[in-house]
């Protein structure tokens, strides 16, 4: 009852605040051209911030939750909101990767991608410090916070692929099993994504990098959270397994290439 009501009021929250969010993103002409060459609103990830905002009050008052809990997540997501805007304002698509980032880097030249690479890394570095009682262990959820972040970047490619992610994953993560705190955290995720699901899948809007990098680093802490080591062990491998095969080929023509993979991405996209 409690994870409902806070999906809920999430929900509710996120139909409000969307169209104001989109409003504003169309008067600032913060526009890009999709993978249609459709010019449409990017960045409307941002809208998950307030809705985190009101909702981590919300919980704070009702709910005997843990305030350092609600700090590492607040802390990790307003990180990422702020470097993943920056690359939706500033950021181009002629570097790409990270060895395109590093490379860039070593020239001498700081792109966008770069910074928030950097950034990333230096807070997942920071929460998995907090959290982690061995050095073994810090390396792990370093990983597992600072992979994840980027997993839902690389699958932002498509419309509604990156929250179709999500979903699953979210469903996974529950299936294993979460912590008190982490479920409430899902629960407000879940309320913002499914609002915001239909304009993304039909191609309205962009999240952009803000969206994907506070939902990525959202799943990557709760993962550090609440599963084991051995879980967690496993969650790393997969994630390792798929950054490495995304830096020699397309994440979108493996997709396409595999059928129910190609079905899945597909459904209900106009």
């Amino acid at each position: 009852m409690d994870l409902f009501l806070v999906f809920i009021t999430s929900l509710l929250t996120t139909y409000v605040a969307l169209p104001f969010i989109k409003s504003m993103l169309v008067e600032g002409n913060l526009l890009k051209e999709n993978y249609r060459r459709e010019v449409i609103p990017v960045g409307m990830g941002i809208t998950l911030i307030p809705v985190l905002l009101i909702q981590f009050c919300l919980i704070s008052l009702i709910y005997e939750i843990h305030v350092n809990t609600l700090l590492l997540f607040l802390g990790g997501i307003l990180t990422m909101a702020f470097v993943g805007m920056l690359d939706d304002l500033m950021g181009n698509r002629e570097t790409s990767g990270f060895k395109g980032h590093l490379g860039s880097f070593l020239k001498g030249r700081l792109t966008t991608g770069g910074f928030k690479a950097i950034i990333g890394g230096m807070i997942a570095s920071l929460i998995a410090f907090l959290v982690s009682p061995t050095i073994i262990q810090f390396i792990v959820n370093l990983l597992v916070i600072a992979l994840m972040t980027n997993l839902i970047n690389l699958l932002d490619l498509r419309p509604g692929r990156a929250i179709k992610s999500i979903f699953f994953l979210t469903l996974v993560f529950f299936f294993v099993g979460l912590t008190r705190e982490s479920q409430l955290i899902l629960a407000v995720v879940m309320g913002y994504c499914v609002v915001y699901f239909p304009m993304d899948i039909k191609g309205k809007a962009m999240m952009g990098d803000v969206g994907s990098n506070t939902l990525g680093v959202s799943l990557g802490i709760v993962a550090v959270l609440s599963f084991t080591f051995f879980l967690k062990g496993i969650l790393l491998i997969g994630l390792l397994g798929i950054h490495l095969v995304s830096e020699k080929y397309s994440i979108s023509k493996i997709i396409q290439k595999n059928g129910l993979l190609n079905y899945i991405d597909q459904l209900g996209r106009e």
